[in-house]
């Protein structure tokens, strides 16, 4: 889940500067020095879409049930709603309430 959150926000942040300078050399032709606005309302409000960016880019069903199948719960099971629920994880279960 992490790279493709990661990888969107770096997205987004990508277009907000190259969209920023387009604006700032359209404005100013001949200005030697082109700064960006880096003051802390401006990056408030734009890393909040970066954010939600990266949110709408990982909130899909097959990302989330993917990455719960890497997470591994011991050696037999993986976190995923199928392996959890499933009759070895049942018996494992059953099997635990005999031994303790």
């Amino acid at each position: 889940i992490q790279r493709p959150f990661k990888l969107a926000v770096w997205h987004s942040q990508h277009a907000d500067i190259v969209d920023e300078l387009i604006l700032l050399l359209k404005q100013q032709d001949d200005a030697p020095v082109i700064r960006l606005d880096t003051t802390l309302p401006t990056l408030q409000n734009q890393s909040l879409c970066w954010l939600l960016n990266g949110y709408h880019t990982i909130n899909k069903p097959d990302i989330i049930q993917q990455a719960f199948a890497q997470c591994k719960a011991g050696t037999l099971f993986n976190l995923s709603f199928d392996s959890l629920t499933s009759c070895e994880a049942l018996h494992a279960l059953r099997e635990v309430q005999k031994k303790d």
